[in-house]
């Protein structure tokens, strides 16, 4: 939790008031931490597994918004924006452990530290400007180039070698995710495939090619 971008700046003993009110919870696969529209309490921090961050549509599908990973937090944004109710449900695609932050007492925090909100400020910039690029490229860009670029986020910037990436989610959850239909996604990972550029163990896959890859989404 002291490396929580969140909680970095907090002095030792702030630190531990956070600590005293937190609880960490493990949850099995396809477990619900909150629901859509349900009272906002804590802010969390996935400690391990994986949560898909989900909203109903009208016509009662679901789509994913977000799969969290390890080390990222989420529903800040709501304490933020003084919200009362999550926007979106939570739910684990994995075994989880996850930490709960009391909200009311990390705001007490906000309105004793400008540094941590500063720090915070940062991070929610941060998830904006991701989300500004999201929308273009789940608008812009067919589903080849989004399966690519989703890919190669989960690997460093600077690497050029074969490298494995394991999805973090069913495909059908990422398929939501891209905004794709799951055959369609099945369908463009074999393409992949077929070219050389990716090899498929289920849901392992190894990139083989990432230099080509990148070319792909630089167009």
């Amino acid at each position: 939790m002291r490396q929580c971008v969140l909680l970095q700046p907090l002095e030792a003993t702030q630190f531990d008031q956070v600590i005293e009110t937190s609880q960490a919870t493990q949850l099995s696969e396809n477990s619900i931490l909150f629901e859509q529209g349900s009272e906002f309490t804590h802010i969390y921090l996935l400690i391990s597994g994986g949560i898909k961050l989900q909203r109903l549509a009208p016509n009662g599908d679901e789509k994913v918004i977000e799969i969290i990973r390890p080390g990222q937090t989420f529903a800040e944004a709501v304490l933020f924006f003084g919200g009362f109710r999550y926007p979106v449900s939570a739910v684990t695609i994995s075994s989880s452990i996850v930490v709960g932050i009391n909200a009311k007492e990390y705001l007490k925090l906000l309105n004793t530290s400008n540094e941590l909100c500063i720090n915070l400020l940062g991070n929610l910039s941060q998830r904006l400007h991701w989300m500004v690029n999201e929308v273009d490229r789940l608008t812009l860009h067919n589903a080849t180039f989004r399966l690519v670029d989703y890919l190669l986020s989960h690997i460093p910037a600077d690497s050029y070698d074969q490298v494995g990436v394991s999805l973090a989610a069913p495909k059908h959850v990422v398929a939501s995710r891209l905004s794709i239909k799951p055959e369609t996604l099945s369908r463009t990972l074999k393409d992949l495939s077929k070219q050389g550029l990716i090899k498929l163990e289920g849901s392992e896959i190894e990139l083989l090619n990432i230099e080509k890859l990148r070319q792909l989404i630089s167009l």
